[in-house]
């Protein structure tokens, strides 16, 4: 399929790429994340059901905000939301699923009912390729929760110090059991879409419990800082989490999140408002000595949330 044209967006007079990905220097192929997701597709072009389901995530968003309710992402509500996400386990993850709910996604024009655990599996094709194009050896995954991407990455790459730090100490449990778990181990092996030739080197991930708007870790500990959805929860926290990750890289900041550039219209407008995310946009990482190189959206996503792929280098002047 013919790849979506750049376009620029634009924000405070500053204009922000954000390109297809055959336009950004890492080397992904679409193929592999078509198949990625495939185990947990449930059907594809079935527009009226998609539209069905579309329709009720805006009528609650809109009830949500007309009634006043808007989430408020403060530590006691994420600590609460996400106990019960954590502690559903890693089965969510087989391949040979038969109870998926699936849910509106699209990608390049094609409408998706996906269930959402497939999100994980075709992001870390993304994140190899990063990986693969910087080669760092230290890498911190910042809101790291029951710790899937790690340890979809870490077997790929048993030369690099992977390290998990997240907020939520039944993240933290059900992240460091999996380390240790033969039947879950089994599951991860067919999930991940790497070749993870050193099964072995998960259980060498370090998963740390703390708070991203002060990390327990010295300045520039880190070659690559990662955050996967997860500054799309500390939007109150937004400027000090921020700061902290420019301060713990050496050298880069990875991120997915709903950045405003790809939510700033719509039914993604009004549900990033009425769930309190993350709103910041792509150009505002300057202001705390992240420097943004390229970006990308062009990965398969939900229908009420958009979110984009940044890659980010630590600049030598630090926040503004």
């Amino acid at each position: 399929m013919p790849s979506r044209p750049v376009r620029a967006t634009v924000h405070g007079g500053v204009a922000r790429i954000v390109q297809s990905l055959p336009d950004i220097p890492i080397s992904v192929d679409a193929a592999a994340i078509e198949a990625a997701m495939q185990p947990f597709l449930a059907s594809e072009g079935e527009v009226l059901r998609w539209k069905l389901e579309v329709a009720r995530r805006g009528v609650s968003t809109l009830a949500r905000l007309l009634s006043g309710r808007e989430s408020e992402r403060d530590r006691e509500s994420i600590e609460s939301e996400y106990k019960d996400a954590w502690g559903a386990g890693y089965r969510r993850y087989r391949l040979d699923r038969t109870d998926l709910k699936p849910k509106p996604w699209h990608w390049r024009g094609r409408k998706l009912l996906l269930d959402p655990a497939a999100a994980a599996r075709l992001r870390t094709l993304l994140f190899a390729a990063v990986i693969d194009d910087l080669k760092p050896k230290r890498i911190l995954e910042v809101g790291s929760g029951n710790g899937i991407n790690l340890l979809n990455l870490a077997g790929a790459f048993p030369g690099i110090e992977f390290t998990g730090l997240e907020l939520t100490d039944e993240g933290v449990r059900q992240a460091r059991s999996a380390q240790s778990d033969a039947e879950i181990a089994g599951i991860l092996r067919a999930y991940s879409p790497l070749d993870t030739r050193v099964e072995s080197a998960i259980g060498k991930i370090a998963f740390v419990q703390g708070d991203a708007s002060a990390m327990p870790f010295e300045d520039s500990s880190f070659d690559l800082v990662m955050t996967v959805l997860a500054v799309e929860q500390m939007e109150s926290i937004r400027a000090a989490a921020l700061r902290e990750i420019a301060r713990v890289t050496r050298s880069h900041a990875l991120m997915l999140e709903p950045f405003r550039d790809v939510n700033s219209r719509g039914l993604r407008r009004l549900y990033v408002k009425s769930r309190d995310y993350f709103r910041g946009s792509i150009d505002e990482l300057r202001d705390y000595g992240l420097d943004p190189v390229w970006a990308t959206d062009d990965f398969p996503q939900e229908a009420f949330l958009g979110t984009a792929l940044v890659l980010a280098r630590k600049t030598a002047a630090g926040p503004r």
